[in-house]
C-alpha cells in the first residue's frame, strides 16, 4: 500500500511539471510575438537575411553553342535584379521566393555577364560570370539508351540518373590565360587567377582561330606561341586535364567596367536627371547619349519612354560603361 502510494505521487509531481513547462513554453512564444518586445529582435534580424545572389546557369567558363541563354539564380524575394552583358542591360525583380530568370544575347567569343540586385533600401550585391559562345563548337553526343520492357521502375530510374550524371561530366568548358610552356601534346597556361592549367592538344583536327583586333582567320597549332592569351574550349577528364577541341589566340581578358547604380531624381533637364544615389548619399549628374536605353519596368515588363518621362522624385536604376571617356550611360529604368 505505501509502495502504490510513493508511486502515486511521484506521477502526480511529474505530471505537473509537464503541465508547468507546456504553460511556460506558450507563454514565452506569445511573449517573443508581441510588437516592441526586444527578446523577439535577434529572430527578426535573422529573419533579414543579407542581400546575396546565388547563380544556378550558366557557370563560370562554361562553353555554349546557342545564344541566348538563360541567367537564372535566387536572391532575396520582390528585388530587381539587372543582368548586364556585352550587348545590353536587362531589368526584372525576382518572385515571392526570390528565384529569378533571363534571357541574354550573346556575343561570339568570351561574354563577361554582371548581375546586380537592388533591394528597397538601396542595398546592391553584384555577381559575375564569365561565358564563352562558339557556335562552331562540337557538343558531344549523349547516348540515350531506353530501358528493355522487362526493367523495373528502379533500374528505368537509375538510368536517368546515370543518363544526367554523364551530361554534366560532358559539360563543355574554356580554360583561358597566358601560354607559359608548350609540348607536342599540351600546352600550360596561367589562368587570371594565377592558376597553372594543362590543355591537351594531341588529338587531330583541333580548330585555332588567331582572334585578335578586329579580325580573325584559321591557323595553325604550330602558330600559338609562348606569351600568347588563349581560350581552349573543350571537355575536362578527371585529372582536370583540358582536351581541346577548339582554341582561340586572342587579347587578354579585362574585367567589365560596366556599373548599375540606384537612385532617387532630384532634378530633370531636357538632356540630363540630376540623381541622389540611395546609397552614398551624394548626387551625380547622369546624361544619356543617343544610345542609350531608357525604359520604365512596371509590372514585370519594360517599355522604351523618353527622358522628358522621367519626373523628380522617381526612383531609378542606372548603368554605366566607365571603358570609355566620357562615362558612357548604357541603361536608364525608370522602376
Amino acid at each position: 500500500m505505501r509502495r502504490e502510494l510513493i508511486w502515486v505521487v511521484v506521477i502526480g509531481i511529474s505530471f505537473g511539471l509537464i503541465i508547468a513547462f507546456g504553460v511556460w513554453r506558450i507563454n514565452s512564444s506569445i511573449s517573443q510575438s508581441q510588437p516592441g518586445n526586444p527578446e523577439a529582435t535577434p529572430s527578426s534580424q535573422n529573419s533579414a537575411a543579407e542581400l546575396k545572389i546565388t547563380l544556378s546557369t550558366p557557370e563560370n567558363n562554361d562553353v555554349v553553342t546557342a545564344s541566348p541563354i538563360t541567367v537564372s539564380g535566387i536572391t532575396k524575394p520582390l528585388t530587381w535584379v539587372v543582368v548586364s552583358g556585352e550587348k545590353g542591360d536587362y531589368i526584372l525583380q525576382s518572385d515571392e521566393k526570390g528565384i529569378f530568370a533571363q534571357d541574354v544575347g550573346l556575343e561570339a567569343g568570351t561574354n563577361r555577364i554582371k548581375i546586380t540586385a537592388f533591394d528597397p533600401t538601396g542595398t546592391q550585391s553584384t555577381q559575375k560570370v564569365l561565358v564563352i559562345y562558339s557556335s562552331a563548337f562540337q557538343l558531344k553526343t549523349i547516348p540515350v539508351s531506353t530501358p528493355g520492357g522487362a526493367a523495373s521502375g528502379d533500374a528505368a530510374i537509375r538510368e536517368k540518373v546515370a543518363q544526367k550524371v554523364a551530361a554534366a561530366m560532358d559539360r563543355p568548358k574554356a580554360y583561358l590565360g597566358t601560354v607559359t610552356d608548350i609540348t607536342s601534346s599540351t600546352i600550360q597556361t596561367k589562368n587570371p587567377e594565377s592558376q597553372i592549367e594543362q590543355i591537351a592538344i594531341g588529338d587531330d583536327g583541333i580548330s585555332v582561330i588567331n582572334a585578335k583586333g578586329t579580325t580573325s582567320k584559321q591557323v595553325k597549332i604550330t602558330d600559338v606561341a609562348i606569351g600568347d592569351f588563349i581560350v581552349a574550349m573543350g571537355y575536362v577528364n578527371g585529372d582536370k586535364v583540358l582536351h581541346a577541341q577548339r582554341i582561340l589566340i586572342t587579347d587578354p581578358l579585362v574585367d567589365t567596367a560596366l556599373s548599375a547604380s540606384i537612385g532617387k531624381v532630384t532634378k530633370t533637364t531636357t538632356k540630363a536627371l540630376t540623381i541622389s544615389e540611395a546609397v552614398k548619399g551624394i548626387e551625380i549628374t547622369v546624361t544619356p547619349s543617343k544610345n542609350t536605353l531608357i525604359a520604365s519596368f512596371t509590372k514585370g515588363k519594360t517599355t522604351s519612354i523618353k527622358l522628358a518621362a522621367i519626373k523628380q522624385d522617381d526612383l531609378i536604376i542606372y548603368v554605366t560603361d566607365a571603358s570609355s571617356t566620357p562615362l558612357f550611360v548604357r541603361s536608364i529604368f525608370d522602376i
